[in-house]
């Protein structure tokens, strides 16, 4: 019985070695002539319909892409992306995204990982700028000035280029801090309970003692004062256009006057009435219906039932807010129409516009995005197209989801320009990919393939089962037929295709 099943297993050992051996040479017959081949999901390289080569090896797991202009994918997903892009002269690096990446264009790097955030010039000289932040815990770095600046939050330091301020200084925060904004300088102690901020030149102060007292003056164009806040402010102006004064006592009326409009409130903010030059608002009460009028803006609000509110050419309606929402962007050569039912469905078509296509009933379409998530994704941009199932990712096009996670759920891609069309499904346990009228290929991984070129002088043609265990080929005018992967005999000579 031991001889037996030691006998079973090398017959075994021995079929698995010709089998594996002849499955390869089947491979290797079957590659395309610039080195083409598919193993369906263990590993593929073909020209995509962009003309691109891309090689695949587990499904998803590793891509490696690359085009004519020079551009290159390499993943490992959903650890490891980088990309190079030499027309803009740019490298992307991302970390098991969103967690980190790192991005160099032209001579500047940034990269970040979790809170960690850093940036510097790549060509690494003496005075560069660079940052190298923990946020919000540790802040260092160098300006554009050269100066050098470190900050241990909240103890106390220096931190440049931060939350829209040139510089911030602080020791112990809240207790103490310093800011500068062009000619602007701000001290504060207690943040935000006591503030001063002057300029050089004498025009803006403020001062705030909250809640008790505060004061915002920009010379030649407001001043503000509130007493109590909320409770009392008042304000005047004296714009070139629009000058006047007004006050609120809140939560009771409030009054504006200026030579350009009037306006009332009553129980502020919810009632109030505007008229002016520029046209009149009305909340009665706000935020559940709103009028406003001007030679810009056009908008009326039943909240949440119905709004819409135009500008200029941006037009914007709502049905149920947030759910339903309409959008049309009119621009000077595109038409862009919008529609979104949150978080599920989203549709952006834009069409040609501009005097071209003036009168004409149906201008052409040259984009398109639609998304039913979480079952599919269609985007289109001219004749280059892409259709993922199902898509996992609940909002707009983002090329790092692309790069990262998009093809580890796609169970079923569509990619099409032009007449070039490929079909994949399971990574690739089938494909189906058509070259216009020319080229076909349909692979049911490992069961069945069949391909054709119509674009050579005599087309060719082939199909094979289980990848070369019965297989059939027509080429230059030759016929063969191949049994068992490795034995191959021909059946016709210099026959017609």
């Amino acid at each position: 019985m031991l001889d037996l099943n030691r006998q079973a297993r090398a017959f075994l050992l021995a079929a698995l070695v010709l089998w594996t051996s002849g499955f390869v040479a089947s491979l290797r017959a079957e590659s395309t002539d610039d080195g083409g081949f598919d193993a369906g999901f263990f590993a593929s390289r073909y020209r995509d319909v962009n003309g691109d080569w891309r090689l695949k090896v587990l499904g998803p797991l590793y891509e490696r892409a690359q085009s004519e202009a020079g551009h290159e994918l390499d993943a490992v997903r959903p650890f490891y992306s980088q990309v190079e892009d030499p027309v803009l002269d740019r490298t992307i690096h991302d970390y098991l995204w969103p967690l980190g990446n790192n991005r160099t264009t032209v001579d500047e790097n940034y990269w970040r990982f979790l809170v960690f955030y850093g940036f510097n010039h790549t060509t690494n000289d003496t005075g560069d700028r660079y940052r190298t932040w923990l946020i919000p815990f540790y802040f260092q770095g160098r300006d554009a000035s050269g100066d050098t600046y470190r900050a241990l939050f909240p103890v106390g330091g220096t931190i440049k280029d931060f939350v829209g301020r040139d510089q911030i200084s602080f020791a112990l925060f809240p207790l103490y801090s310093y800011s500068t904004l062009n000619d602007l300088e701000t001290h504060n102690v207690l943040w935000p309970l006591i503030s001063r901020t002057t300029s050089e030149r004498g025009h803006i102060y403020r001062h705030r003692f909250f809640p008790f007292y505060a004061v915002n003056h920009h010379e030649g164009k407001f001043h503000k004062r509130a007493i109590l806040w909320p409770f009392y402010t008042d304000v005047t102006y004296d714009y070139k256009h629009s000058k006047g004064s007004g006050h609120i006592l809140f939560p009771l009326y409030g009054r504006l006057k200026l030579n350009t409009e009037n306006t009332w409130w009553v129980l502020p903010p919810f009632f109030r009435y505007t008229k002016g030059q520029d046209g009149r608002v009305i909340f009665a009460p706000w935020p559940f219906y709103q009028r406003r009028v001007t030679e810009e803006v056009d908008l009326r609000y039943v909240w949440p039932l119905w709004g819409r509110k135009t500008i200029g050419d941006l037009d914007r309606t709502f049905y149920l807010w947030p759910i339903v929402w309409t959008i049309r962007d009119q621009r000077p050569d595109t038409d862009w129409r919008r529609f979104y039912l949150v978080p599920f469905y989203y549709n952006t078509t834009v069409f040609a516009a501009g005097p071209a296509q003036e009168g004409v009933a149906n201008p052409p379409m040259v984009a398109r995005r639609n998304k039913l998530w979480p079952l599919y994704t269609y985007r289109r941009d001219g004749e280059a197209s892409m259709l993922r199932v199902p898509d996992l990712w609940p909002f707009g096009h983002a090329a790092s989801v692309e790069r990262n996670w998009s093809p580890l759920w796609s169970l079923y891609t569509r990619e099409r320009n032009g007449d070039r069309i490929d079909h994949e499904v399971l990574w690739g346990l089938y494909r189906n990919q058509r070259r216009g009228d020319e080229q076909r290929y349909v692979s049911l991984f490992p069961v069945f393939d069949y391909r054709r070129d119509a674009s050579v002088d005599r087309p060719a043609k082939s199909w094979n089962i289980l990848k070369g265990l019965i297989g059939y080929e027509r080429a230059s005018g030759r016929k063969s037929i191949r049994l068992l992967y490795l034995i191959r005999f021909g059946i016709g000579k210099d026959a017609e295709p």
